[in-house]
């Protein structure tokens, strides 16, 4: 069985607004994460910031496991631990919430490869990587997670140098997901509008 969680709990200084509750179409962008990949886990688990940002997201969608990053100044690596805490199962796919294209035959892929490894984390040709749209042991990634933090990292990178990870390339991914679309993030007014104009075309 599967575990997703799907960190919420970014600042968005960018865009000045709560990505995860952006609306595209006729859901948040947290909705269509939740949705994209419901087929393909057996719980998912959103990290919040607080608990005021934990009350607008149940507010504004409805029930939902929420986890809360109780440690501040690690960003993405105390909300990933906080969210592998309270999972459930043996792997987890960690998501960021501003996805809103993501692909679920992807995602079940990532999953299928976990076996052997730690992690499984896309990879582009120029060396970057996708460690928030990656799929993880659930235990050593948290322990992983928790050195980071010992050692005063916050980037979710940090913890994949103690990992057996699995680099699997764009291309792969591409004879999924032609377009890249699972990719697609937000971060800018522009982004945003390019992904609202998108989500008005068929996949």
């Amino acid at each position: 069985m599967r575990s997703g969680v799907i960190l919420a709990g970014g600042r968005s200084s960018r865009l000045g607004v709560d990505k995860s509750l952006l609306q595209i179409g006729k859901r948040t962008m947290l909705e269509h994460v939740m949705e994209n990949i419901s087929d393909v886990i057996d719980e998912a688990i959103v990290v919040a910031r607080d608990e005021e940002q934990g009350k607008a997201i149940i507010s504004k969608i409805g029930a939902v496991d929420i986890a809360y990053d109780s440690i501040p100044g690690y960003g993405p690596v105390a909300g990933m631990l906080a969210g592998l805490k309270k999972a459930r199962y043996e792997h987890v796919i960690a998501l960021a919430c501003d996805m809103p294209f993501i692909n679920s035959n992807v995602v079940s892929h990532l999953f299928s490869l976990v076996e052997g490894y730690d992690a499984v984390v896309p990879r582009w040709p120029d060396s970057r990587i996708e460690p928030l749209h990656a799929v993880y042991d659930t235990e050593k990634m948290a322990r992983a997670c928790e050195k980071a933090i010992e050692g005063g990292k916050g980037n979710i990178v940090a913890p994949l140098s103690t990992l057996r990870t699995y680099y699997i390339s764009i291309e792969e991914i591409k004879k999924i997901d032609p377009e890249l679309r699972t990719f697609i993030n937000i971060n800018t007014a522009n982004d945003l509008e390019v992904v609202r104009s998108l989500f008005q075309k068929p996949v």
